[in-house]
């Protein structure tokens, strides 16, 4: 809710959710935490009539306990993962079609780990950069859960080398365990003559960083390649050299869900189980789970998740 300096969270009792047609009950037994709550809480102040309170939370797993009618294919018990919206609760109400099945021998949390994540990560590779086997692809913020996504299925779908961006060199040993080929540390100088004396050119980059970070990646890239701006951590004003990226027949591609239709959402949804979900299964892909909180602890979990120490998710659990 808006505070004098700040969005503040408070906990509330709310009525019990019941599904309606085409929906279902669940009983959350974890649920993800996501940089989008720790990003907005600056502007949610008191002093901005627009701002109103809001329930958080955007990715859940748990049991269904109820089913609306026309839900053919779920059972009560089942236990799902997916997309929604106020996750940061006891009970959800989700479309039956948004579900997913939580792959086997994961635990709630690790389940939980997984759908915002990896769809993102999923539609900006495959859907909007059409990555290739054989090609070079570049992920910035690494450690994140989107960057931990994105080097596993750069792997999966057969990028030749995987390079990822950090702030830590605590962190190399984890990246290059998730299959990154090549570890960048930002922080030294001339980071982007590193990336092109390791690899020669980039084919994709999967940025989440934005800011003073972008020209130096375009810097990378290869004749054709492919930008992707995910997210805009560190800014989201850039310089952009015209010159080169003519030169060099650059795309840039920005996604967000923040626009799209829920049929567009679901789409993306759709795409990611039929391309990946079995590959949880199989090991081939596996939920980063950096650390888990108790639900009423939201708050110590943000605060966390500012100090960027984690390698993966951060997931709250019921």
């Amino acid at each position: 809710m808006p505070g004098d300096t700040g969005g503040e969270f408070e906990y509330r009792d709310v009525e019990m959710p019941a599904a309606g047609p085409g929906q279902v009950l669940i009983r959350v037994c974890a649920a993800g935490v996501n940089r989008g709550e720790l990003l907005t809480l600056p502007a949610m102040r008191l002093s901005d009539t627009s701002a109103k309170p809001r329930r958080s939370g955007i990715e859940f797993a748990g049991k269904i306990v109820a089913l609306g009618a026309e839900t053919a294919g779920w059972s009560i018990g089942d236990r799902v993962m997916g997309r929604g919206a106020a996750c940061h609760a006891e009970f959800v109400v989700s479309s039956s079609k948004a579900l997913m099945r939580a792959p086997e021998g994961l635990s709630f949390a690790q389940a939980a780990a997984i759908p915002n994540v990896f769809v993102t990560a999923h539609d900006a590779l495959v859907s909007a950069a059409a990555v290739k086997k054989g090609e070079t692809v570049l992920v910035t913020a690494g450690s994140s859960g989107v960057g931990s996504a994105a080097i596993q299925i750069a792997r999966y779908l057969g990028a030749k080398n995987v390079l990822a961006t950090t702030r830590s060199g605590e962190k190399n040993s984890a990246l290059t365990a998730l299959g990154a080929t090549h570890i960048v540390n930002t922080n030294t100088q001339n980071w982007s003559a590193e990336v092109r004396d390791a690899v020669d050119a980039v084919d994709v980059v999967i940025d989440q960083v934005g800011g003073v970070y972008f020209p130096y990646l375009l810097e990378t890239m290869a004749v054709g390649g492919r930008f992707i701006s995910v997210g805009r951590n560190g800014g989201r004003q850039a310089d952009l050299d015209l010159d080169l990226m003519s030169k060099n027949r650059l795309v840039l591609i920005g996604v967000t869900f923040r626009t799209r239709t829920p049929s567009e959402a679901q789409a993306c949804s759709d795409r990611f189980v039929d391309d990946l979900l079995p590959a949880f299964t199989s090991g081939e892909l596996r939920a980063v789970l950096d650390r888990s909180f108790p639900l009423e602890q939201l708050p110590e979990a943000l605060a966390y998740m500012e100090a960027d120490q984690q390698v993966g998710k951060i997931v709250l659990c019921a």
